[in-house]
């Protein structure tokens, strides 16, 4: 089934999630703003895959969703002054201009939320629950990782693309193998070179705009090399799915656009074309530290948070075996105090946040208290 056909349902449960999670002005314009206008090409895309690869098992809508969720996370994080600094999305105003930045972060938070509801209410039988909670977890961390890149101007334009948009396209197709049993190391890099190719094209289009605000663009920086590079994934990803998948609409739609602004007829020759689209990249988890927080929070933002989230991601990677039997334990404890700070933070102006004796001292014994059950868990394993 389509996500056409999926999407009204779903959005059905989820919007009513939303609006009962967020004052009601926010709630609207948010949900407007992160939800619709867009090409949603990442749910459509797993639901195609899904169908086509497997026609006979029903495609699970509610990933799909997460998919899109997590796009759309990124371009709040993507829109921010310390990013982008984009005043409008879509022919709105952004979160962090209609709101404010911080708002717009909590924002950010509240859709990840919701990726971690899905995700653990879906998990497919193939796989158990340590493997299920790493994977998406490591996925967010390399996503991180790419944000961490981009604000830094780090790595080369192959490693900046496969983690920026090559990481979200990589999780859509594992996942779908994942749940349809197909093998997922050919998969994972069949989608990650797909969203290298999505990054390129925007690359492509924004040339102009990269170049007057300083941004990094592979076409700006190596305008031949990344044309060859680019033919020469597109052909591995016609040959790795195969000539049928592209008779289908959503098949010719990808066609179309990965094709008509780049014209793939060209001159070059591709000696030993390896077909089997081996993965793209080989970037270990950087290790680094952070200041610790000690008397008083203070909501943060721009690079410092995503390297405090990247930070969190790795522990939870690296300890998730040991969280098992503590899971649920504490699945109640950090949802009601994630649900309590959640309704304090939108009901108090943020810019006494900081100063802000309630909030303070809920989001300080909640980062300690956090940390402390971290280390109890480690060292009953250790």
């Amino acid at each position: 089934m389509s996500w056409d056909k999926i999407k009204p349902a779903i959005y059905d449960t989820w919007r009513t999630y939303w609006f009962d999670t967020h004052p009601a002005e926010i709630a609207a314009y948010s949900w407007e703003y992160l939800f619709t206008g867009g090409k949603q090409i990442r749910p459509r895309l797993f639901c195609e895959l899904w169908q086509y690869l497997s026609p006979d098992l029903e495609v699970c809508g509610e990933l799909a969703f997460a998919m899109e969720c997590i796009h759309v996370a990124s371009l709040i994080l993507d829109d921010m002054p310390w990013m982008d600094n984009a005043t409008s999305r879509r022919g709105k105003k952004t979160l962090h201009a209609t709101f404010s930045e911080r708002k717009a972060f909590l924002l950010f938070h509240d859709v990840l939320y919701m990726v971690y509801l899905i995700w653990t209410q879906h998990k497919p039988f193939r796989i158990n629950e340590i493997d299920w909670q790493k994977f998406i977890i490591e996925k967010l961390a390399y996503l991180a990782l790419g944000q961490w890149y981009d604000l830094e101007k780090r790595g080369t334009l192959i490693e900046l693309a496969s983690l920026k948009t090559g990481i979200l396209f990589e999780l859509v197709t594992e996942t779908v193998a994942i749940c349809i049993d197909l093998d997922r190391t050919f998969w994972k890099s069949w989608g990650n070179h797909l969203g290298i190719l999505f990054q390129w094209i925007d690359d492509l289009n924004d040339r102009e705009e990269d170049l007057s605000q300083g941004n990094r663009n592979a076409f700006n920086e190596a305008y031949d090399a990344t044309l060859k590079r680019y033919i020469m994934i597109w052909k591995q990803i016609e040959t790795g799915i195969g000539k049928k998948w592209f008779e289908q609409p959503f098949g010719q739609f990808m066609r179309s656009y990965f094709t008509d602004t780049i014209q793939i007829d060209t001159p070059f020759i591709f000696d030993n074309l390896d077909i089997t689209i081996p993965y793209p990249v080989c970037i270990e988890f950087p290790s680094f530290s952070l200041p610790r927080l000690t008397l008083q929070y203070t909501y943060p933002i721009g690079i410092y948070s995503i390297k405090q989230l990247y930070r969190l991601l790795i522990f939870m990677s690296k300890n998730i075996d040991k969280f098992t039997d503590y899971i649920e334990k504490y699945k109640k404890k950090y949802t009601k105090r994630y649900i309590n700070a959640q309704k304090v933070l939108w009901n108090t102006a943020d810019r006494v946040w900081d100063n802000h004796p309630e909030i303070i001292k809920m989001l300080t014994e909640l980062y300690h208290d956090t940390i402390r059950d971290m280390k109890t868990i480690v060292q009953n394993h250790d």
